[in-house]
């Protein structure tokens, strides 16, 4: 695949990572607490929540190039011409599993969010499927004591072997009645997803784990 130029300030590489300090160093403000949203998608969470939350930094990993392109592209509209790019708000084109032990372990995550991962529903794509107890335990280690996970599915079956990837982790405890759907913290408005899945009568199972003590 041809490389091509990260859109700055807003994109950081794998790379440059790997020179050193991980994800913080990507900040202007490094001593902010870290929210992380895998899989940003066409939605705009992300950059709902960091222009709601500018005491936070907020990372977006997404395993598409293009997608990461487009929100950006997107997020330079919202804000306008000749407005100042957001200090608090980076995102990053790679695997989560490339990212999350590595760089963001141990403890230097206050928050997840992954909503509505493709839950690769034919048995011979299993392997593909992001919420593997491997996984789990991974967000668990990366997140600080007290530190949340916040998963929303519309699949029935995948919301089943989701609660067994974490009870088989360990460590994380469920939140009941964290709030009743899946939104930006500003205003706390359905993901696009949300929205569709919604309309077609799917069910959404929306649950929070907390990191133990």
């Amino acid at each position: 695949m041809p490389r091509t130029t990260p859109l700055r300030p807003y994109e950081t590489t794998w790379e440059e990572w790997l020179l050193g300090g991980g994800a913080s160093a990507r900040f202007e403000d490094p001593s902010l607490p870290l929210e992380v949203e895998i899989g940003c998608g066409d939605d705009d969470f992300l950059y709902e929540s960091a222009s709601a939350h500018p005491d936070r930094n907020w990372l977006g990993i997404e395993y598409s190039r293009k997608r990461v392109h487009r929100t950006i592209r997107r997020i330079g509209r919202h804000r306008g011409a000749g407005a100042e790019p957001m200090p608090n708000l980076r995102m990053i084109w790679r695997p989560a599993a490339d990212l999350v032990g590595p760089f963001l372990t141990p403890g230097k995550v206050s928050a997840y969010h992954i909503y509505f991962p493709d839950p690769w529903p034919k048995a011979h794509h299993a392997r593909y499927r992001l919420m593997a107890p491997s996984f789990v335990a991974s967000l668990r280690d990366s997140l600080a004591v007290g530190g949340t996970l916040d998963i929303a599915t519309d699949s029935d079956e995948y919301v089943v072997e989701i609660q067994d990837a974490v009870a088989e982790a360990g460590g994380l405890v469920h939140v009941p009645d964290a709030r009743p759907g899946v939104g930006g913290v500003a205003g706390d408005r359905p993901t696009v997803f949300e929205e569709r899945w919604r309309a077609m009568g799917r069910t959404i199972h929306f649950h929070r784990y907390a990191k133990e003590a």
